[in-house]
């Protein structure tokens, strides 16, 4: 059997994607809280179209995130 070996920058990845999401997931929060709180016509789209981008990002560093954990 193969001895499994600590790898410190594969952890500091893992660290640091476990933070960037929690960053997305308070950020997507935020702004969504804005945008039903402060409804308004011209801020809209751009904070909508901001807020999918967040999503996408944070869908995509959850499945690195998920791989790295495999």
């Amino acid at each position: 059997m193969n001895k499994i070996e600590f790898n410190p920058r594969k952890s500091r990845h893992i660290k640091y994607l476990e933070r960037r999401i929690v960053e997305l997931h308070e950020q997507i929060f935020a702004d969504a809280m804005h945008v039903v709180t402060k409804y308004d016509e011209d801020d809209w789209e751009l904070l909508r179209m901001e807020i999918q981008t967040n999503i996408s990002l944070q869908k995509k560093y959850r499945r690195r995130l998920n791989l790295l954990n495999l």
